[in-house]
């Protein structure tokens, strides 16, 4: 028995890959080599399409630019480029910019001008920016050095509610089994901005957000303020492609702040756990209740849907709850007036 034919079939596959991977280059050069070289002396063609495949066979990403100049061997400047990057053949990210250099044969770019990224669910946006097909940290790492901004349109919902914003709920909840119509509150995204984004795909339906450098976070009775943080955005993979993902982490650190309404925390580390329902605060953590007044730790732990702190302890720093002064109950005498 002769193995030939499979070797044949795996040699052509081979063969079949290394056309697709480099079928985006070839267009290139056959557009450019119709079109005459500009005052510049640089090659130029117009409105060009350029797709990438990979090792698969599927579609990876799709340049769109309205202007193509070849500046050398493997750098072309690009006009209004528009970036379409896909997972298992799904567009997952969609980047615009006004202009961009492109490096086809590393899958890599960068720009000055203001680049701004939609994803499923959420947004991003910044000046002097980078792109890397590939990355030690993940897939599509989009970087962004000067005015970074996200948006996430699902927010973080009803994660920071107080008691009575929960017991609210329940009665239009109660209100609507009863056959009373409700209207449901619009939802408030989260915006958060920083000196420095990186923007990261990681496994299917997940990306990681990083911020650094004056960051802040505001959304629904949240506004976080901090040096760095953390956010793993995920979408169910049990959901349609239509829906949009959600926040399901949050990891901060460096002179933390979170106000929610009458309660503000103070911490160097915070992490917040979606699926959990918790807030845990590390490091000289300290929580300020106008109503039932301070708590310190080693470690406080914030649930969802309560104004409840547990307060953790250890060795060296025990916790303490300072309570407000207690008002006067009428049992003071008042002094008499003197009488002359």
């Amino acid at each position: 028995m002769s193995f030939r034919p499979f070797r044949f079939v795996c040699t052509f596959a081979d063969r079949l890959i290394a056309f697709q991977k480099s079928l985006s280059l070839l267009l290139l050069a056959l557009n450019l080599s119709v079109v005459k070289a500009d005052e510049d002396g640089l090659s130029t063609v117009q409105n060009l399409v350029i797709p990438q495949f990979n090792e698969d066979g599927h579609l990876s990403w799709e340049l769109h630019a309205s202007q193509v100049k070849a500046k050398g061997q493997d750098i072309f400047i690009t006009s209004d480029p528009i970036l379409y990057l896909y997972t298992t053949q799904t567009l997952e990210l969609t980047a615009r910019s006004v202009t961009g250099e492109f490096f086809l044969e590393t899958e890599q770019a960068r720009g000055t001008s203001l680049l701004a990224v939609v994803g499923n669910g959420f947004s991003a946006n910044g000046h002097d920016w980078r792109w890397n097909s590939f990355s030690a940290k993940g897939r599509n790492q989009m970087i962004f050095k000067r005015n970074s901004k996200v948006v996430f349109t699902s927010g973080l919902g009803d994660f920071f509610v107080d008691d009575l914003a929960e017991k609210n709920s329940i009665c239009d909840l109660d209100q609507k089994e009863e056959g009373h119509s409700t209207r449901k509150s619009p939802t408030i995204p989260t915006v958060a901005l920083g000196n420095y984004l990186e923007l990261i795909s990681k496994e299917e339906s997940s990306h990681l957000f990083l911020l650094e450098g004056n960051v802040s976070i505001e959304g629904d009775n949240l506004f976080l303020t901090c040096e760095k943080v953390e956010v793993l955005f995920h979408k169910d993979g049990n959901t349609t492609n239509t829906e949009i993902g959600s926040i399901s982490q949050m990891d901060a650190g460096g002179n933390v702040v979170l106000k929610q309404g009458a309660r503000t925390s103070y911490a160097e580390n915070m992490a917040l756990d979606v699926k959990l329902g918790t807030v845990l605060l590390t490091g000289q953590a300290r929580v300020v209740d106008d109503e039932w007044g301070e708590a310190r730790g080693e470690r406080i732990i914030l649930e969802k849907g309560n104004r409840r702190a547990r307060v953790l302890g250890n060795e060296s720093v025990r916790p303490r709850l300072e309570l407000p002064a207690l008002p006067d109950f009428g049992f003071r005498k008042k002094a008499k007036k003197k009488t002359q």
